[in-house]
């Protein structure tokens, strides 16, 4: 099963205000009996007049942020999560099927482009080491020429990751 939650919404769930850079909303996610997950994002001084039409999952508060901002936040964390996942697969060198080396390869290039990474010289041997500028650690990624099945066996990855 999969379940997508919405982002923020631009106006108020029971007033129907526009919400603006600074406002402070409660965000619910509910479910409706037989229907998908919702999600109503209501102003603070509106909240009591609320009542979600199915089982409330879960709420917060924040406050509203301009568009770029979240954008800019959004591609940090995104960028982050693309990190994280590189090092993570260097945790565990078993790779029977060959797609930990595909997507070491690909997000050691992405990374590098976007300056997480450093290239140590040329490729030797099939491999191309890494320096891992904020930790400093080096990482030996593979180089190989990799076929379209691989690729399509990571696809899902790749689309989240990448994407």
């Amino acid at each position: 099963m999969e379940w997508q939650v919405k982002p923020i919404s631009r106006r108020c769930a029971v007033s129907d205000q526009p919400l603006k850079p600074g406002d402070r909303v409660t965000c619910i996610i509910y479910k409706p009996e037989g229907l998908p997950i919702e999600r109503a994002d209501i102003l603070e001084e509106h909240v009591p007049e609320f009542s979600p039409a199915g089982l409330e999952l879960g709420r917060w508060t924040r406050e509203v942020k301009d568009r770029a901002e979240e954008e800019r936040e959004a591609r940090q964390q995104l960028l982050a999560t693309r990190e994280e996942f590189f090092l993570s697969l260097f945790s565990d060198d078993t790779d029977p099927t060959g797609d930990k080396a595909v997507l070491k390869q690909l997000l050691a290039l992405l990374l590098e482009r976007k300056r997480i990474l450093r290239a140590l010289g040329k490729p030797e041997n099939n491999i191309q080491h890494y320096l891992h500028v904020r930790t400093r650690d080096e990482y030996s990624v593979p180089t190989d020429e990799f076929q379209p099945e691989q690729i399509a066996q990571i696809q899902p990855a790749l689309e989240t990751l990448v994407g």
